[in-house]
């Protein structure tokens, strides 16, 4: 049975429907992007950027960054490479910015060892636009990190506002009492704005699982935090609007977040859903989470509801066996989750009490060994990229697909 949680009560309840009932999402686009070293890359950023997407990687052997321009219809352009030197510490993560068009500049992150702190680490950007040469000299962004630092311990991410005008980067070392900081990245990631701090400097709590969040306008990132009251988790985020205004936000989970597996999304309508797995009482689940914002807000605090467990480790053969949850959309009230799996990426869809709402929508992998999966919710459909290796007897050959899914507001 689905224990909630919640604090507050709230309204319209929704029917489900039966496994047999018709899909709860469907393949708007489905396309085979051309081979070459980027769509060969294993793990790749997709970062919304203006009207189309930046798809960008690393090759750890080839010491390359690969990026290009992905339209929404999935026709790729523009693929070039560069060198990112020195050698990464930690990184390379991705943003994109605007040089003359929106999102026509990657900018590449990564910590390296440091050139004035003997033992120390820099935080350098490489910016590559696209139709130049090559990439110009790297920036080093902040004051480096002290020396003595476990590499370990560092934690980096980085994406793009939707617009494609600016990116940002966002790191810290994940010790007690040291902040998370982050900065707005604009042409050619030329800054002279101090880094912006995430936590108050007075009261840094304990935080892992750094990484973008999703937004269908500005940015955002998020970290999980211990509530220690309760042996919960709570998700924070901030989220920056297209002037570059911040608003932070506490959703206080019900459950403990495990393996650092957390996605979030707002909705068109105001609400944030966030998918999971969650742990209460040793039983792991991939769970989701609402938030509900206040009718009035000068009155009222919004609601987060947890649910758990919605889908039990039991039903993937164990813990060990779980899928990541790739991506949390909305459709209608209904919450939509994307699974990445090998066997091939799902899409489930429950009503906000976790009862299931059509039946599971299974992305194509060829022989089943589908790669990782990177996602970009949108206010109408969500934008997916993985790989597959095709087998064809004794040769085995690397596709990488690109869709989009849409998840109607009401279903028969």
């Amino acid at each position: 049975m689905t224990k909630i949680h919640s604090g507050v009560l709230f309204a319209s309840i929704l029917v489900g429907c039966s496994s047999d009932a018709p899909p709860g999402a469907s393949v708007g686009v489905d396309k085979t992007l051309p081979d070459s070293p980027l769509a060969q890359l294993q793990d790749v950023s997709l970062i919304r950027a203006g009207d189309s997407f930046t798809l960008a990687g690393y090759d750890s052997v080839s010491g390359l960054v690969h990026w290009a321009r992905l339209a929404l219809d999935g026709t790729l352009t523009q693929e070039t490479s560069f060198a990112f030197a020195p050698q990464p510490v930690v990184g390379p993560v991705f943003a994109a910015t605007k040089k003359t068009n929106p999102g026509d500049q990657l900018v590449a992150l990564a910590f390296v060892n440091s050139a004035t702190v003997s033992g120390g680490y820099d935080l350098v950007a490489t910016v590559h636009t696209l139709g130049a040469a090559a990439p110009a000299a790297p920036i080093v962004l902040a004051p480096p990190l002290p020396a003595g630092t476990d590499p370990s311990t560092v934690q980096l991410a980085a994406g793009a506002a939707a617009s494609g005008n600016f990116g940002y980067v966002a790191w810290g070392i994940r010790v007690t009492g040291i902040n998370i900081s982050y900065l707005l990245l604009p042409a050619d990631a030329i800054t002279t704005a101090a880094p912006s701090k995430f936590f108050d400097d007075a009261q840094v709590p304990q935080w892992d699982c750094l990484a973008p969040q999703g937004r269908s306008t500005g940015f955002s990132f998020g970290a999980i935090t211990p509530n220690p009251s309760f042996a919960t988790s709570d998700f924070q985020t901030v989220e920056v609007d297209e002037s570059g205004l911040p608003t932070i936000m506490t959703y206080q989970l019900q459950v403990e977040v495990v393996n650092c597996q957390i996605v979030g999304s707002p909705t068109p309508a105001g609400n944030y859903f966030m998918a999971f797995q969650g742990t209460e009482n040793g039983a792991i689940a991939i769970d989701f989470a609402t938030y509900y914002p206040p009718v009035d807000p000068l009155t009222q605090v919004g609601t987060v509801t947890t649910q758990h467990p919605v889908m039990s480790s039991a039903l993937f053969g164990g813990p060990l066996s779980m899928p990541r949850a790739a991506w949390a959309s909305s459709a209608g009230g209904d919450v939509v989750i994307g699974l990445e799996r090998k066997s091939g990426p799902e899409v489930v869809r429950y009503t906000y009490n976790a009862i299931r709402h059509g039946s599971t929508l299974k992305l194509r992998s060829v022989n089943g060994h589908a790669g990782p999966l990177a996602a970009w919710v949108g206010d109408d459909a969500v934008y997916a990229t993985y790989t597959d290796q095709v087998k064809s007897g004794s040769i085995t050959a690397t596709k990488r697909y690109f869709m989009r899914i849409d998840s109607p507001a009401s279903l028969p």
